[in-house]
């Protein structure tokens, strides 16, 4: 099994493309110290396995990827490659935040909340070629510069793309989903409560400050919050500040009583606390075993 690299992918390497495309394969070089650095990918990508496997660890959780894996990430998802067989292809397509958010969709809390806790779906070689066709189609029209409609005609695309995906995931959602009834203001507040949590994580960890950010009580956020999500407020807090200590103890050269600092903690004595009760070992552990 060979390592590989993932590409960088951020708001600012979008620049002003709606999108960005890359083939990537086992065979990608591996710089120094990257296979073991976990990434947050702020924006929304789409991949396919077209051959091979490989593992990728996403938002703390381990996928096996094979031919016909679709994995969908959400923006603000942290992500690590491990390996990959020799003959591993993968395709990803990159969009702006903007340009996710510009699609809507019905039940999109519901859609959200369902991907983020299954970025991996098995799909078939048929629904493969048909998500490949697509894409082939809106990086030909991109490259169309004097089609005096090629932006408007790669949004709709694009937003094709998306439908197709979210096609695939719609059974699934819908033969799992438990909830009865219509919650769509409880749905509402849940997922401004999320972008919220995305946002201020780092520095608050308090109800309080989430409660009235939206002019709410705190009892009642947090039975929206559990009724539409299935985890409680304190929970997707936790998850959060955890997955930006990760991220700083593996990706950078902060001290822990800086990364303490930077997360908002009292001092490193409480923040050392708070992290192993979540991970089962000290930030000085978490950091010596990610990057031996």
């Amino acid at each position: 099994m060979k390592k590989f690299r993932i590409p960088e992918v951020s708001a600012e390497s979008l620049e002003n493309s709606l999108f960005e495309s890359a083939i990537f394969d086992g065979n990608t070089r591996v710089e120094k110290g990257d296979i073991h650095s976990p990434r947050l990918v702020r924006v929304g990508v789409i991949c396919l396995c077209l051959r091979g496997s490989g593992t990728f660890v996403i938002n703390d959780t381990a996928y096996e990827v094979s031919r016909g894996s679709l994995v969908t990430l959400l923006p603000n998802t942290l992500i690590q490659a491990t390996n990959s067989s020799d003959d591993f292809l993968g395709y990803a397509i990159a969009a702006s935040t903007e340009s996710m958010m510009s699609i809507h969709m019905a039940n999109a809390m519901k859609n959200y909340l369902y991907v983020s806790a299954h970025p991996v779906l098995q799909i078939t070689d048929e629904q493969m070629s048909s998500l490949m066709d697509i894409a082939e189609v809106l990086n030909r029209r991109r490259e169309d510069v004097d089609h005096p409609f090629v932006k408007e005609i790669s949004c709709n695309l694009l937003s094709v793309l998306c439908y197709e995906v979210y096609a695939l995931y719609r059974t699934r959602i819908y033969r799992q989903s438990e909830v009865k009834g219509d919650y769509s203001r409880q749905s509402v507040i849940c997922q401004e409560f999320l972008k919220l949590v995305e946002a201020h994580a780092y520095e608050h960890r308090d109800m309080a400050f989430y409660a009235n950010e939206l002019c709410l009580s705190a009892k009642y956020l947090s039975t929206v919050v559990r009724k539409a999500s299935g985890h409680t407020t304190i929970e997707w807090i936790d998850r959060t500040v955890m997955r930006y200590a990760r991220l700083l103890l593996t990706s950078s050269d902060m001290t822990v009583q800086q990364i303490s600092a930077e997360l908002n903690f009292p001092n490193p004595s409480f923040f050392g606390q708070y992290f192993k009760r979540h991970e089962g070992m000290t930030p000085r552990q978490f950091r010596s075993k990610n990057r031996s």
